[in-house]
C-alpha cells in the first residue's frame, strides 16, 4: 500500500514537471529559452508576440529574465521524448479541453489560458480578469495581490456596471447621504467629498442586520394572516352554529302553534337562511382576501429569506432596495369577523308557550327583533395598522401594515352588538 502511494506521489509530481506553465497541458512540440525554461512552442510564441505588440522586451514569462532583442527558440528534443513516454505509459495526457458546463448555465472564460481557456472560477475587479482556478492560485499566492477584490465570475457588461460612470473606477463604497454606489475618486475629490462614504462591506453588514428584521416582521405578518383565517373560520362554524340553533328552537315553537304561526314560520327560516348566505358570503370574501395577502407575505417573506444566500454586497444591496419598495408598497391590513352564540330568550319562549293565543297578534313584531339580531351578529372587523419600524441605524423606515383584530360582546340589556378594538402582539 506504502509502495502504491509513493508511486502516485512520484507520478504525479512528475505529471506537474511536464506541463506548460503557460497552458497548464502536458508539453506540446516544447522549446527552451536561453534562460533554460520550457515551454510549448505555439505558448511561448504566442506570449512573446503579446509583448511584442505591447513594446516591450522580450522576457521569460517566468522568471522575467530578458532574452535580449535575437530570440532563439531550442526545440527540447529530450523534454519531448519523456512527455510522450510518459504519455504512452499513464495515457493520462492533459487534454486542455474545458468540462461541460451545467445546461443552461453561463462559462466565463479564463483570461490568462491563451488557447481553449478554462472556466473562470473568480473574476478580480481589481485586476479586470477572469480567472480559472489554476491561474487563480498563481494570482493568490502573490502578496500584492492579496487584497484584490475577488467576485463570482462576471462577463464584462458585469464588470462595466461595477465601474463609475464618471471616473471608470471600481465602485467599492457607499455614500449614505445619497444612498448611492461610488468610486473612491468620488469620495475623495468628486460631487460625494465630505459625504458619509463606507464600504461597501460596511453597508452589506448593516444591511444584514435590517434584512433580519424585515425577515422577522414578515413572519410576525404572516402568523396574523393565519391567526386572521383561523378566526374567520371559527365565525363561520359559529354563524352555521347559530343558524342550526334558530332554526330548531323556531321549529319547535311553530310546532305548537302551527295553526297560528305556520306561515311566519316560513318566512322567519327564509329569512335566516337569506341572512346566513349573505353574511357567509362576506366571511368567504374576507377569508379570500386574507389568503391572498398572506400568499403576498409568503411571497415577500421568501425573497428576503432568499438574499440571505446573497454574499455579493452589490447585489445584495440591489436585490434589498427592491424587496423593500415591494413590501412597502404592501398592504396586510386584515379584516375579521366574529360570530357568537346566539340564542332565542328563554323568557320569550316560555312566554309564547303560554300566552299562545296572546301572542299570536304580537308574534310578528317578535320576531323581527331575532331577525335583527341575527343580522348584526356579523360586524366587520377593522381597526387601525401596526406600524412596524426597524432599528434608528437604517435610512428607511419600512412601513408594514400589522393585522388588528376586535372582540364582540353583547349588551344584553340593550340588545344590541359592540365592538372594541385591540391590537395584538
Amino acid at each position: 500500500m506504502a509502495e502504491a502511494e509513493e508511486e502516485f506521489r512520484a507520478a504525479a509530481a512528475l505529471e506537474d514537471e511536464l506541463t506548460c506553465p503557460i497552458c497548464l497541458c502536458f508539453y506540446s512540440n516544447p522549446v527552451s529559452l536561453s534562460c533554460q525554461h520550457s515551454f510549448c512552442k505555439e505558448c511561448i510564441q504566442k506570449a512573446l508576440a503579446a509583448q511584442q505588440q505591447a513594446k516591450a522586451t522580450y522576457s521569460c514569462p517566468m522568471c522575467k529574465v530578458q532574452l535580449g532583442p535575437f530570440l532563439e527558440l531550442h526545440k527540447n528534443f529530450q523534454l519531448c521524448s519523456i512527455v510522450e513516454t510518459f504519455q504512452t505509459a499513464s495515457s493520462k495526457g492533459k487534454k486542455g479541453k474545458e468540462k461541460a458546463s451545467p445546461q443552461g448555465k453561463e462559462t466565463i472564460p479564463c483570461d490568462f489560458c491563451l488557447e481553449q481557456p478554462h472556466t473562470a472560477v473568480k473574476t478580480c475587479l481589481t485586476c479586470e480578469a477572469s480567472l480559472c482556478q489554476a491561474h487563480l492560485s498563481k494570482h493568490n499566492a502573490k502578496a500584492a495581490q492579496k487584497d484584490h477584490v475577488l467576485v463570482d465570475p462576471s462577463d464584462n457588461s458585469s464588470l462595466q456596471e461595477r465601474k463609475c460612470g464618471k471616473h471608470g473606477k471600481l465602485l467599492e463604497c457607499y455614500c449614505e447621504d445619497d444612498q448611492v454606489f461610488v468610486c473612491m475618486m468620488c469620495s475623495i475629490a468628486g460631487s460625494h467629498k465630505g459625504h458619509s462614504v463606507i464600504s461597501l462591506k460596511e453597508e452589506y453588514d448593516k444591511e444584514l442586520v435590517v434584512l433580519s428584521d424585515s425577515v422577522k416582521l414578515m413572519q410576525e405578518n404572516k402568523s396574523a394572516m393565519n391567526k386572521t383565517l383561523g378566526e374567520l373560520q371559527k365565525s363561520e362554524n359559529q354563524l352555521q352554529l347559530n343558524k342550526k340553533t334558530l332554526n330548531a328552537q323556531l321549529s319547535n315553537l311553530f310546532k305548537e302553534i302551527k295553526a297560528a304561526v305556520d306561515q311566519k314560520e316560513k318566512q322567519i327560516l327564509a329569512h335566516i337562511q337569506s341572512s346566513e348566505k349573505k353574511q357567509l358570503s362576506e366571511i368567504a370574501t374576507l377569508k379570500k382576501q386574507t389568503e391572498k395577502k398572506r400568499d403576498e407575505a409568503e411571497k415577500g417573506l421568501q425573497d428576503l429569506q432568499m438574499l440571505r444566500a446573497q454574499t455579493d454586497p452589490f447585489h445584495f444591496l440591489r436585490e434589498f432596495k427592491l424587496a423593500q419598495d415591494r413590501i412597502n408598497n404592501q398592504n396586510f391590513r386584515t379584516d375579521s369577523m366574529e360570530v357568537l352564540p346566539l340564542q332565542l330568550d328563554q323568557a320569550t319562549i316560555a312566554d309564547v308557550r303560554r300566552w299562545t293565543q296572546q301572542y299570536i297578534s304580537n308574534l310578528d313584531s317578535q320576531m323581527q327583533e331575532v331577525h335583527s339580531q341575527f343580522i348584526n351578529q356579523t360586524q366587520r372587523n377593522r381597526a387601525a395598522p401596526l406600524i412596524y419600524r426597524v432599528p434608528p441605524y437604517s435610512r428607511d423606515d419600512l412601513l408594514y401594515q400589522g393585522n388588528q383584530h376586535s372582540h364582540f360582546f353583547q349588551n344584553q340589556a340593550s340588545g344590541f352588538f359592540q365592538t372594541t378594538p385591540f391590537p395584538w402582539k
